[in-house]
Order: C-alpha cells, then sequence, then structure tokens
C-alpha cells in the first residue's frame, strides 16, 4: 500500500482494500515535534477534562515554518468543541498544515486566551455553538458523559470527529455501552442525527498524536483508524489526516468503532509507551493486526 492509501477493514477483518484518496502531498512542513514539556506531564485518569489524556499545556514547534501547506479550497476552518489535550493537540497541527481553527470550550472563550495567543492569527476562540458554525469539520473533544450537551442544529449536515471515548469512572454508567449493546459513537450520532460522525483520533496519547506527524511518502508514517457510516464523510476524514500527516485506516461503520476503544489492542500500545514523550510511528500494516486482534 502507497504511504497515502487508505486501508479499509471491513466488519469482518479477514478483508481489507486500499482506497487511493485523490488530495495533494502535505509539504514537509507538516512535521510535528512535541518534546518540549511533554516528558513532564504525569499520567492521571480522565476527569473533568476536555479530553482524554490529561497533562500540562504543550509547546509544539513545526518545522519550516516559513511555508504553509496548502489545503482542500472547500475546508478550510475547523471548529473545535473541547479544546483540551486532545483537542489543542489537533488544533496545532491543523495550524500548521495550513487551516483556520476556531476553538472552545465549556468555560469560556476568553479562557483559551493562551492557546489561541499561541496558535496565531489563524486561531480565534468562540462558543461551542460559534464554532459548530464556523468549521467545515468541526472536531468534538468531550467526555462521553457532557455530549448530550452538543448543538444539533449548528452541526447538522457536517463532518464531525469524535475523540472521546467512555469512561464509566468519569461519565458514570451507561447500560447499553456497559452491556456491549451499541458504542460511544453510535450514541453520539444518534444525538447528532443530522451530522456525518466519523470515529478518530481516540487511540492514540496526545503527547504521540503531536510527535508522530509525518510527510506522506516518509518510511515512519503512523495511521489513525477511522470509523464511520457516511463514506465521504470519511473521505473528508482521510483528506483532513494526511494534511496533519497519518495515514488513515478504515475499521468500517460506527458499530465497529468498538475495535479501537479503551481495553483493545489499538488503544495505547501500538504508538509507544504513555511514559515515552516521543512515541513510536506506527503504520497502517501494524494498525490493522490490532484492530483484527480486537475482542469483544
Amino acid at each position: 500500500m502507497s504511504a497515502r492509501g487508505v486501508s479499509r477493514i471491513d466488519p469482518k477483518p479477514s478483508r481489507l482494500t486500499t482506497l487511493s484518496p485523490s488530495f495533494p502531498t502535505p509539504a514537509a512542513s507538516a512535521l510535528i515535534t512535541a518534546k518540549t514539556l511533554a516528558a513532564r506531564a504525569p499520567h492521571a485518569l480522565p476527569s473533568s477534562s476536555d479530553t482524554d489524556f490529561p497533562c500540562s499545556l504543550l509547546l509544539f514547534q513545526g518545522r519550516n515554518q516559513t511555508h504553509r501547506p496548502s489545503v482542500v479550497a472547500t475546508m478550510t476552518t475547523i471548529g473545535f468543541i473541547g479544546s483540551g489535550y486532545i483537542g489543542s493537540a489537533v488544533a496545532r497541527l491543523a495550524v500548521a498544515a495550513g487551516y483556520d481553527v476556531v476553538v472552545s470550550n465549556s468555560r469560556g472563550p476568553e479562557t483559551l486566551k493562551s492557546l489561541v495567543d499561541e496558535l496565531g492569527p489563524s486561531a480565534r476562540a468562540a462558543t461551542a455553538v460559534e464554532a459548530a458554525t464556523a468549521g467545515d469539520i468541526v472536531v468534538v473533544s468531550v467526555p462521553f458523559k457532557a455530549h448530550t450537551q452538543l448543538p444539533v442544529a449548528e452541526l447538522a449536515g457536517k463532518v464531525v470527529l469524535d475523540t472521546n471515548n467512555y469512561y464509566p469512572q468519569r461519565d458514570g454508567n451507561f447500560e447499553a455501552l456497559d452491556s456491549k449493546q451499541t458504542t460511544s459513537a453510535q450514541i453520539e450520532q444518534e444525538h447528532l442525527a443530522g451530522a456525518k460522525v466519523v470515529k478518530v483520533f481516540n487511540n492514540i496519547n496526545f503527547k504521540h498524536l503531536a510527535s508522530l506527524a509525518r510527510p506522506a511518502g516518509s518510511p515512519e508514517r503512523s495511521a489513525l483508524p477511522i470509523a464511520g457510516d457516511d463514506d465521504p464523510a470519511k473521505k473528508t476524514t482521510t483528506e483532513f489526516l494526511n494534511a496533519l500527516g497519518y495515514d488513515a485506516v478504515d475499521i468500517g461503520p460506527l458499530s465497529e468503532s468498538w475495535r479501537q476503544e479503551p481495553g483493545q489492542p489499538v488503544y495505547g500500545p501500538p504508538y509507544g509507551a504513555f511514559e515515552d514523550p516521543t512515541g513510536t510511528p506506527a503504520g497502517a500494516a501494524t494498525i490493522r493486526d490490532a484492530i483484527a486482534a480486537a475482542q469483544r
């Protein structure tokens, strides 16, 4: 499979097909490192943060920052509902890749001044409703228990990237999830009936997400699993990941997203130990094998 290819895994992961997206290769400036401060952050259980991996704010430095890679003309603004550690890591990668971003959190735009100042003129802070309205793609990075507060009308018709995970110790117990009748992404899709939800970014530590981005064609290019019920939305997600510095492994519909949830082989370990802030590259073959090994 080429570095720009997209791996698709059927619900029964014995059959694999490869798709070739038609979008430009991002420039090498999309390569992001995240070594400053990351090593200082202790591991902690997710609590009330707008993300899944808590830690202190990271500093990121892009390579060749004088050049901004081109982005898809009709997809230039990324909205963020939740700008914690995963959300802000994706926002940094997006800005480095040439996107405009609109960030929000549950505490109000004024609390995001330092993040916006760091991101620069391509970023602004807003309310969740405003971020949903402004975004061509919207990244939702809030605790699962807060999914019912997402703005339904403003997200209708949009590609929504769901990064959250269900942690009973944080979110409380949901019988349908505890009994494995459904997945957290399916529940979110039910709430956002008019949106096109794609599960992504939930299986990787935010430090590794920041440090493992590589330009297309790099032998150290990593891949992320994606799941969704809408094929065009998954194509859009794949284009976005490519611009950020990642390949995509399509594991099928949202009903299969349990394969990338906490406790499964693809959740965390393929990208290295939590204690290692730089992580270990995990290509599409590694991610496919981890997905195929999932058990429910």
